[in-house]
């Protein structure tokens, strides 16, 4: 019955799918990513206008710099001004203030201010004897007005340019009028420029009347006694209209300013208004501006909303590509929970077609054998024809049996009655006993797993068998090489130790006859000798440390250390007192150092080295040595600092080297074997070592595991 079902043409069945509904999730998602959308489309806008409220207020700060900067140039022309009267010891004539004012170009560099003058402080007695010089200057109609008796006047002496317009105010008393004359006395009260408030300016005709207003610089003079006394006021007369086109220009077309005097926005004290106030308001804000003790309230408005084309074409495009996304969103989850509800059907219907299943068994990279309760193979696939050398023809029909090697034939069936009694899924490569049998008679290393099936003609068994032939050779090369390398070091340490041993006799034999001969030459006077018999002694000692050294660096990382609490500050302070015999050198522990269980003897040996190079290549006679630890994840890293000479960059990798040292040896006494054998021990522990040296002084970090334990599993 297998075979036919094999050799058969798979069934075409006609498959009606049921009706394709919505899922819940789909709406879920596409909700979500709406209010994404919405959110995000929200957020942007926002963006956008708040760009647009910053650029109105940097276009208000702009404009209320530039008045402000205006305001204080113009009270520079008048100091200049003052300080042509100060300069002046008999006083300035009409013919030099028309001169510097001539020369200071107020049409072209400061537009806006009507003139500059200058006005004096006269008494009741002083106006007309006033008046009668001036009128001898070649004003006969000069007049000091308005007319009337006061005790104080404060009349317009010099006015330039002295056009038609100005001419109205020549002799004007501008203490006669209350504004004025509160900023007069606020300028000789302060001494400083002062301001007056909105005012009409006598220059005014009934043709294009403007708002005005006043600065007023005072000149004194110091009586003998050394009180200052107003003399004088430099001033200028401003119309207001004129002065804020000369600012404004075409700078802030955007904008719609209106200027009050005073701090409150009342309508009779508006000053200037750049034009009519709009409809519609973006944005609005008042500031004030104090100009010569004076406060102006500064009201700017918007007509657009000060967000660039740019911008709001983004933001249409934003909601754009947003409504895009979601339907695009829409349409892939839509044919996607389709698609899915399709292969569901589908698989489905795998599952219940086992013509599909064969093809699934063919195209497995494991030898697939099917075997049903009476131990007959119903179905084989490619890679199980391969491995045993039988056609498909060759294995269909018949018992697994003659797969088997023919020791194992006999009691086979007994156990597969078992397995059947018992179906489960069971791995039997803990085996390392099992072998197939080719065709040929050559046997195979096979590893089997067994997977229970239901078939509707009864229960089977799938084999998955693997060759792991060639697994089995690579261990065993393994376990060869593996116990060659166990052999080698076992020769290698046989080997460190009976050198160490053996090259150790002749040197002490040479250190001996070198003490007697010592002890013979002690009364001989030559130096040379004495030199060659300290040489000789050094020479011994050096090739001692170097045999230690070599032995303890061909032990490291294969002799397991015993793992102890230990108490790194106090081990740090044992070493130093240890490798320290200058007292002169000192210890200094920066940080809290950690206790922990670690192996001491290999702890021991990083510092002891690393302390010891810190004082024998210390160029001075005393030094610090510092030492700190700090937590990286799983490891501690520690610090040892010194104060010394420092190593230069190139030589930061050669130092760790064996058999290098960067001074000679017959300077510092060493083996070149102490910061190889450092290296080597840190990282045998997983460890690493670097050095870092700039200048003067040398740090030389290492990393040690928290929990040996833990790192060796």
């Amino acid at each position: 019955m297998v075979k036919d079902y094999v050799s058969s043409e798979p069934q075409k069945l006609d498959q009606e799918f049921p009706e394709f509904s919505i899922p819940l999730s789909l709406w879920l998602v596409m909700t979500f990513a709406l209010v994404f959308i919405l959110v995000g489309g929200y957020l942007f806008n926002f963006y956008i206008e708040q760009r647009g409220v910053e650029r109105f207020e940097f276009q208000t700060r702009v404009l209320k710099n530039a008045i402000s900067d205006r305001m204080r140039a113009y009270e520079q022309v008048l100091r200049g001004g003052l300080g042509l009267f100060m300069s002046s010891t008999n006083g300035v004539t009409r013919a030099e203030w028309r001169h510097y004012v001539s020369n200071a170009r107020l049409d072209e560099f400061y537009p806006g201010i009507q003139g500059m003058g200058y006005s004096q402080f006269l008494t009741q007695e002083q106006v007309v004897p006033e008046e009668q010089a001036i009128r001898a200057e070649g004003f006969p109609d000069y007049k000091v007005h308005p007319e009337g008796e006061r005790a104080l006047y404060l009349a317009i002496v010099y006015l330039e340019p002295f056009d038609w317009r100005n001419r109205r105010a020549f002799g004007y008393d501008m203490y006669s009028e209350p504004i004025r004359r509160k900023a007069i006395d606020r300028a000789v009260a302060t001494g400083e420029a002062a301001v007056s408030g909105r005012i009409t300016l006598v220059q005014e005709t009934g043709q294009d009347q403007q708002a005005g207003f006043l600065m007023y610089l005072p000149l004194f003079t110091e009586s003998k006694n050394g009180q200052r006394q107003a003399k004088g006021m430099v001033y200028a007369p401003f119309r207001m209209n004129n002065l804020m086109e000369g600012i404004i220009g075409d700078r802030f077309s955007a904008l719609q300013l209106e200027i009050y005097d005073g701090e409150q926005a009342d309508e009779s004290q508006l000053m200037y208004r750049s034009n009519p106030r709009p409809p519609e308001i973006y944005h609005n804000n008042e500031a004030v501006l104090t100009i010569g003790g004076h406060q102006w309230l500064l009201v700017t408005r918007s007509t657009g909303s000060f967000v660039s084309a740019t911008e709001s074409l983004q933001r249409a495009l934003l909601l754009a590509f947003g409504g895009l996304f979601w339907v695009l969103l829409f349409y892939f989850l839509y044919h996607n929970a389709k698609a899915r509800f399709k292969e569901s059907l589908l698989a489905q219907e795998l599952l219940a077609n086992e013509e599909r299943f064969r093809l699934v068994i063919e195209a497995s990279p494991s030898a697939l054998v099917i075997v049903n309760h009476d131990g007959v193979m119903t179905l084989v696939n490619a890679h199980a024809e391969r491995l045993f050398k039988y056609s498909r023809d060759e294995m269909l029909g018949q018992g697994v049996n003659m797969l088997l090697p023919s020791a194992q034939r006999s009691n086979h069936s007994h156990y597969m009655a078992e397995y059947f009694c018992h179906p489960i899924a069971k791995n039997m490569s803990s085996r390392d006993d099992l072998y197939g049998q080719c065709s040929d008679g050559s046997l195979v290393a096979v590893e089997v797993g067994l997977t229970p099936l239901m078939f509707s003609n009864g229960p089977a068994v799938l084999a998955t068998i693997n060759d792991i032939s060639q697994r089995k050779q690579v261990e065993l090369e393994k376990a060869q090489h593996t116990a060659e390398l166990e052999r080698i070091n076992s020769e290698l340490d046989s080997f460190a130790y009976i050198a160490s041993h053996d090259l150790k006799s002749p040197l002490r034999g040479i250190e001996q006859l070198s003490d007697w001969l010592a002890e013979d030459l002690a009364d001989n006077a030559s130096d040379t000798v004495q030199k060659y018999l300290r040489l000789i002694r050094s020479r011994v000692q050096r090739m001692e440390l170097l045999l230690e050294g070599l032995l303890t660096f061909s032990r490291i990382g294969r002799v397991d250390a015993q793992l102890v609490m230990t108490d790194s500050a106090q081990l740090v302070r044992e070493v130093f007192s240890l490798v320290n015999v200058q007292p002169t050198y000192h210890l200094a522990i920066v940080t809290e150092l950690p206790q922990f269980v670690t192996a001491r003897v290999p702890l021991e040996l990083v510092f002891r080295n690393l302390l010891s190079n810190a004082i024998k290549h210390h160029d001075k006679d005393s030094g610090v040595i510092n030492v700190s630890c700090s937590e990286q994840h799983d490891f501690y890293c520690f610090c040892v600092e010194d104060d010394g000479p420092g190593i230069p960059t190139q030589f930061h990798e050669k130092v760790f080297a064996i058999f290098q040292t960067l001074r000679p040896r017959d300077e510092v006494e060493g083996s070149g074997l102490g910061l190889s054998l450092v290296r080597k021990c840190v990282e045998s522990l997983g460890g690493s070592i670097w050095l870092v040296s700039e200048g003067r002084g040398s740090r030389f970090y290492f990393t040690w595991p928290k929990n040996l334990k833990e790192f060796h599993k």
